[in-house]
């Protein structure tokens, strides 16, 4: 009995190692995206010896780029408007695969809490809140905890991120209590 109990936990182990591999794979492979080809191409002008050829290819090969930012195929950004993006966007669910560490942000990257400040809040039922903050990002709240004072506008606030895609939110330094993001 106790032997096959062992196989069995061996079968669904060796069965999860398989559906991981190609998951795991990917996140590798993902950890340093590919570039564009319009950009490949332009730096693939480097190796041009000639300085008149280096510059035709060049002046052709940024065209080809800009083209492609202006018909929004290829979107070029920096690291401070990522983080930005990332800010507004934070709190929205997370694919499934973020929970098991495949794909998502890298830890350096990931925003973990932001402070902001409330912009409105409205009681709903059973007693519970739905605030809007700075950010423009409307938060409902999800225990049946309260807040020891009742949340006003314009009082700082900060959102955590709990485990499994859970959130907290603390106004004035109040334990946090669980929300989600509606909007």
């Amino acid at each position: 009995m106790r032997a096959q109990f062992c196989v069995k936990k061996f079968a669904v182990l060796a069965i999860l190692v398989l559906l991981a591999g190609p998951a795991i794979a990917r996140k590798s492979a993902e950890t340093v995206p590919e570039q564009p080809e319009a950009f490949r191409q332009l730096l693939e002008c480097r190796s041009l010896t000639d300085a008149a050829q280096r510059l035709v290819c060049y002046d052709a090969k940024a065209a080809t780029l800009d083209a492609a930012t202006q018909s929004r195929e290829i979107v070029i950004t920096d690291r401070a408007h990522m983080q930005e993006a990332r800010r507004g966007l934070f709190g929205f669910a997370a694919p499934l695969g973020r929970m098991f560490g495949i794909g998502g942000d890298d830890d350096a990257n990931e925003i973990k809490q932001i402070d902001t400040t409330v912009t409105e809040v409205r009681a709903i039922a059973d007693g519970r809140w739905r605030i809007t903050f700075a950010e423009g990002g409307t938060w409902e709240q999800t225990d049946t905890k309260n807040f020891p004072m009742s949340p006003k506008v314009g009082r700082k606030a900060r959102i955590s991120r709990g485990v499994l895609g859970s959130y907290f939110v603390s106004v004035d330094g109040m334990p946090g209590i669980k929300f989600r993001r509606v909007e």
